[in-house]
């Protein structure tokens, strides 16, 4: 199953929010209810995906969304410029300016939905376990250092990590269970979640929203608690009208 197929079930609207990982968005969208929607159902569809456990997976975040899982091996793949505009002379049969100039747009629109839905810079190493500079087109030797790098002691699973992607997967697919319900799509809550226990906090207009938040939370399969924390807030008093 894909990841778009994970968010059809979600009904989020798969193919609207997968194409939105896939280009740049506007400025303005920043500020908008769709970035939250799309981070939600997106994460919620990759990680139901990821803790499948042995899957590879390109793009979508991952290492975004993985970087509390231990045994995820994060990597990213890089040529140096001049590399890039080769292949892609090559690929695409253009010239050398045409090739630059795509290569520049690739660039500019990968680091611009990355810190459209994350706040990160993809480029940064330290976001990831490697960095594989793959200019002299050695295929085959990637391929084995990072099988050799999954068999790894260190990137086995531990009961710790497995529980740890168990609990990210669960607590995301609640945030988009309650984005996806017309009575609690607009709240804004922190979920976390532990062994199948789940915790719902942040502010809210109504104690019953909150009530239908947990109890949409509590249908989510694999939930077997569900706890409140909440503020209330209460109708803003305009004050004297001047």
């Amino acid at each position: 199953m894909t990841i778009v197929a994970i968010l059809r079930e979600l009904g989020s609207g798969g193919n609207a929010i997968a194409a939105a990982d896939e280009r740049r968005l506007s400025v303005w969208q920043r500020f908008n209810e769709e970035r939250r929607r799309y981070l939600i159902f997106i994460e919620a569809a990759y990680l139901s995906f990821a803790e499948r456990g042995n899957v590879v997976t390109a793009g979508r975040g991952g290492p975004f969304f993985l970087r509390e899982v231990g045994h995820a091996v994060k990597v990213k793949l890089m040529a140096p410029f001049d590399v890039r505009i080769r292949r892609v002379m090559g690929r695409d049969r253009v010239d050398k300016k045409t090739a630059a100039a795509r290569v520049q747009a690739y660039h500019r629109d990968l680091c611009g939905r990355i810190d459209y839905l994350f706040g990160l810079d993809w480029t940064q190493p330290e976001n990831y376990d490697f960095v594989i500079n793959t200019q002299d087109d050695a295929w085959p030797f990637y391929t084995d250092l990072l099988v050799a790098a999954a068999r790894h002691p260190r990137y086995q699973p531990t009961p710790e990590s497995l529980q740890k992607i168990h609990d990210l997967s669960l607590a995301a697919q609640v945030r988009a269970a309650i984005s996806a319900a017309p009575v609690t799509q607009h709240l804004h809550l922190e979920v976390t979640a532990c062994a199948g226990r789940v915790a719902l906090k942040g502010a809210v207009f109504s104690p019953a929203t909150l009530d239908a938040a947990a109890e949409t939370a509590g249908r989510v399969p694999g939930v077997i608690q569900v706890t409140c924390e909440a503020v209330a807030i209460s109708s803003i008093d305009p004050g004297p009208i001047m």
